[in-house]
């Protein structure tokens, strides 16, 4: 696959997710005073980030087994 290349995500949202979780950790810690709080948010973007990865392998490897099933019918 010489010109493929895997998706990702932008260094701008990047950015504003870091941003976000600060701001939410700054607002966990100083106003409600439990800094776990921002912990489920975390995981959960997490989550849906290895999520939509995982997303992406199964498309590239559905990909390459139709080019090789078509590779094959032509020879």
């Amino acid at each position: 696959m010489p010109g493929y290349s895997p998706p990702s995500i932008p260094r701008s949202w990047l950015a504003g997710i870091g941003l976000v979780f600060a701001l939410l950790f700054g607002y966990s810690l100083l106003v409600v005073q439990t800094p776990l709080l921002v912990l489920f948010p975390a995981v959960l973007a997490g989550l849906l980030y290895v999520g939509w990865r995982f997303l992406v392998a199964i498309e590239a490897i559905a990909d390459a087994q139709q080019r090789l099933a078509r590779h094959r019918e032509e020879n």
